[in-house]
This record gives C-alpha cells, structure tokens and sequence, in this order.
C-alpha cells in the first residue's frame, strides 16, 4: 500500500487549516499571502539583467484580494475575458498592464476594450481587420499559432497544429498588410503553447519561434511567450526548475536584444506557478461507505468546486488533517455530493482510518479551483479565507446558506413568490 502523503506537503500547519475548518465551516478554500507573495519574488528574480515583466492569469483566481496581492508585487494582468479586463480596472490596474487576449471575441468586447485602453491581442485575420476597421492609426498585438504541443492535458493544449487559437505563422504577413492598410501598429507578438507545462524545452521552442516571427514587425515593442509552468501535484513529482530555465533562455533573449535597433520587453505569463501551491479545499468527510470492492469517502465538496479531476483526471494530493497519527492506513475513493456517477476527488488514496466528522485537505487548488467552480444541484459557491502575512485569518469570500442561494435564484430570475399550478 503507498503511504499516506506527508503532512509537509501542505503550506501551513494542519493544525492551523483544522482551525479554520471548525471555525468556518467547509467547503472552504485557504489561500496563503506569504506564499503567494514569495512565488511572485522568486519569478522577478529569475531575469535581473533583461527586460523581463509578468502577467498573472486572472482565470486561474480572480478573487479581488488574490488579484490585488499579485499586483503588490509589480505583476500585470493576463485577461481573456472582458470580464476580466473590468475586474482589473476596477482594481485600480493601470490599462497598459492588462494583456487583453481575444478569443471569438464579440463587437462589443472589442469597442469595451479599446475604450479601456488595454492591450489587445488578436487571435484571428478577421478579428484583427474588425478592429483596425474600426481603429485606424491604432496599435494592438497578435496571437500566432506556434504549432508546438505540450500541456497537462490535451484539453490545454493551445499551441497545437489543430488549435483554435492564434494566427498561423504563414499568415503573419498579411496581418501585417492588413494592420498597414490601417496605419495600426503592430506592437507585440504572442503564443502559448498549453498550460502545465510537461517539457521545458519546448518553451525554449517556442521562444526561438516567436524571436523568429517578429522579424518582419516593424513596430514591434513586446514579445509576450505565454506560460503555463507547471506545479507539481503529487508529493515525489519533481519541480519545474525555473533557474534552469531561466539560464537557458537568457543567453538566446540577450542575444536577440543585441540584434534589434529598438528596445524590446519580454512577457512570461506563469498561470497557476504562483497560486496553486498557495491554496487548500478543505471538506468534511460526512459518509464512509463499504461498497465491497472500494470504500468512499463521501465529502460536501464536489466536481461542482473542484472541477479538474472530472474535467482532465487531474491528480490532487489528500491529507486527512484530523487524524495524520496512530492510524491503521486504508485505501479509499473520495466522492463529491453532487448527483454524477463521475464526481471522484480522488482515487485509491492511502490515508488514515477515517470517520464521519474528519477534515480533508485537498492540495495545490489555489489555481482553476474557485474560478471553475458552479452551483451545480443548486449547490452554494464555497468560502474563501484568506491566511495573511501577518499570520490572521480573513474571510475573502463568504459562503451562503441553502436560504440565500434560492432566494438569490428566485430574484435572478424575476420571480418574488412559489409559483401556483397553471393551466398550459
């Protein structure tokens, strides 16, 4: 049988996550700002000498507090949405550190993020000749399609010869012939290639990909490589070494730099490297069903707040934070309370005897836990805290109860009352 997952493997004491599930309630999501904070310095470190800046991925937590932590540090803001653009905004986010990146955008997208002021990076010939249309003597980005695989998962696998994200490479040309019949300013280019990065050298790829596909921009400011550095999920997993990186790609960037008349930024986009290992979903384990050949667990979490294990089998290391001593190791299947046959937490985990009562800690979900979460089954959204620098605890998200989450439907929804029996 493997051993139960150390305790070191979770980012604080569990005896600190146990507080506040007895505190708070579950399902909640912790998040830790030092670590946070730590991960972000890390990165600003890894290139002192080159024109290097970092975008945090909004869609991998857009919790404002998270958001506003991140921008502390110096990092702009990757956005995908509209929605997201606003948010930053909102924050006070300077418009020239939001990389806005279109995809099958809408008009209205479009006017809202050139009114904003944000960078706009346009994934399609169509798209770029709407706005140029619309923007003459304007100056935006474009996404290419560097045709290099790789992801955690080919659902994430954005730089694929079949994706539908980006330009292809051989259309470069003529969207620069379409931006010049406009007097627009082509003036950055961009590729991502997947999220969860499995081989560092096909980042490197796409680095000499993009260096090479600049050549004929004549405007060009920034070069922006995208990211998806990937975390390890499982407790033996190896670390992506990112000094290692780092060395590798600075020689070909400081090259590149000694080659161009005008000054160039490089952007890295870092995705869930930051805020993954900064997050917890802590659940309570309310059944322990013997079904013959699996025992489960039964928790009041799900697929509906944790959605990566359904959607890409993705692996989260467990921790029972009420009993981690003196206890006889069994195997279990972690179910969720949502009504799927394919809501599973996890599969086959040793972890101690466990009861109805105990307190799990999910690992690593700071990142594509809570922004992929819904009400499925009509489910309340969990709670989110906050464990500060300082070392107190602050509620960042408050959960509803069953009352407020129907009320919140009936209002959405125009209704004030139950509805009566009506005849069709």
């Amino acid at each position: 049988m493997q051993p139960n997952p150390p305790l070191s493997i979770l980012p604080v004491d569990s005896d600190r996550l146990l507080a506040i599930a007895q505190k708070w309630g579950t399902p909640t999501y912790v998040y830790v700002e030092s670590l946070i904070r730590q991960r972000c310095q890390k990165l600003k470190s890894l290139f002192p000498d080159l024109p290097v800046s970092w975008l945090y991925a909004v869609k991998a937590n857009d919790n404002p507090h998270i958001i506003r932590i991140i921008s502390g540090e110096g990092f702009g803001f990757d956005t995908v949405s509209y929605e997201e653009v606003l948010l930053c905004l909102k924050l006070g986010t300077d418009p020239k550190d939001i990389f806005y990146t279109e995809n099958n955008m809408t008009d209205a997208e479009m006017h809202g993020a050139a009114k904003a002021g944000v960078i706009l990076n346009v994934g399609s010939l169509g798209r770029l000749r709407s706005f140029c249309e619309a923007y003459p003597g304007s100056e935006c980005s474009i996404r290419v399609k560097p045709d290099i695989s790789d992801g955690h998962h080919a659902k994430v696998d954005t730089g694929n010869q079949d994706s539908k994200f980006g330009i292809r490479l051989d259309l470069i040309p003529e969207a620069t012939r379409i931006a010049a019949d406009f007097g627009v300013r082509i003036r950055g280019i961009h590729a991502h290639i997947g999220s969860g990065i499995q081989e560092p050298e096909n980042i490197l790829a796409e680095i000499e990909v993009l260096l090479k596909s600049s050549a004929g921009l004549q405007d060009l400011a920034f070069i922006n490589f995208g990211g998806g550095i990937p975390i390890p999920y499982r407790h033996d997993e190896a670390p992506f070494d990112l000094d290692r990186f780092a060395d590798l790609a600075s020689g070909r960037l400081k090259a590149f730099i000694a080659t161009t008349e005008k000054p160039v930024t490089f952007f890295f986009e870092p995705g869930r490297w930051v805020v993954g290992p900064a997050g917890i979903l802590l659940t309570q384990v309310n059944t322990v069903k013997d079904q013959g050949r699996k025992v489960f667990l039964g928790t009041d979490t799900g697929f509906n707040h944790l959605l990566r294990p359904a959607l890409y089998d993705a692996y989260h290391e467990v921790v029972n934070i009420s009993e981690h001593t003196g206890k006889t190791s069994r195997t279990y299947h972690i179910a969720g309370n949502i009504c799927e046959s394919g809501d599973m937490l996890g599969l086959d985990r040793a972890l101690p005897e466990s009861s109805p009562g105990d307190y799990l800690a999910i690992c690593d979900t700071g990142a594509y836990g809570m922004t992929m979460a819904s009400q499925y089954n009509r489910r309340a959204l969990p709670a989110e805290v906050l464990i500060t620098s300082k070392g107190y605890h602050k509620t960042i998200r408050k959960r509803k109860t069953p009352e407020e989450t129907v009320k919140d439907l009936f209002k959405e929804t125009g209704l004030t009352a139950a509805l009566k029996s009506e005849t069709p």
